[in-house]
């Protein structure tokens, strides 16, 4: 695995549910840990119709979902054929709501990591993705302050000094 397949995960995750779904192993042999909590299995994603429930809105196959228009970037692949990481960029032009809060058309974008694990065939059997919402609340508005080592200039060794 390598940024091409980075890219191409990205790209199905924007604009084709079917070829995202493609990429996982086999019902109940894949795990997307986006809502899994250990009381709540039921919420963990791992067959191709739960994906389907839970991912389609990214998909801009329906270009007026009335939800946005989602783009998934891949910015940098680290792994190799067993594990990866993806950080990608995220960008949702003319969006109506982020996780439920009014965004009235704005684009928001961030950015945001997923592990995969593969099996043997290279197909996916667990993802788990972090999202920084952080951004996205504070272009809505919301007062989320983000600590000084955020910022762009922040020299980490200031951290060391007594």
């Amino acid at each position: 695995m390598n940024l091409d397949y980075a890219k191409q995960w990205c790209d199905a995750l924007s604009n084709d549910t079917n070829a995202l779904a493609g990429l996982y192993a086999a019902d109940g042999d894949f795990c997307v840990e986006r809502h899994m909590m250990d009381d709540h299995m039921q919420d963990t994603i791992s067959d191709r119709a739960m994906l389907h429930e839970r991912l389609d809105g990214l998909a801009n196959s329906d270009r007026d979902n009335g939800i946005g228009i989602h783009t998934f970037t891949a910015a940098e692949y680290i792994g190799d054929e067993r594990y990866g990481m993806i950080h990608w960029d995220y960008t949702c032009e003319a969006a109506s709501h982020y996780r439920g809060i009014p965004a009235d058309g704005k684009t928001l974008s961030t950015k945001g990591s997923t592990f995969l694990q593969f099996d043997g065939n290279g197909k996916i059997v667990l993802e788990s993705t972090c999202t920084n919402d952080n951004p996205i609340f504070q272009e809505l508005g919301i007062p989320v302050m983000t600590v000084h080592y955020w910022d762009a200039d922040f020299d980490p060794a200031a951290l060391m000094a007594g």
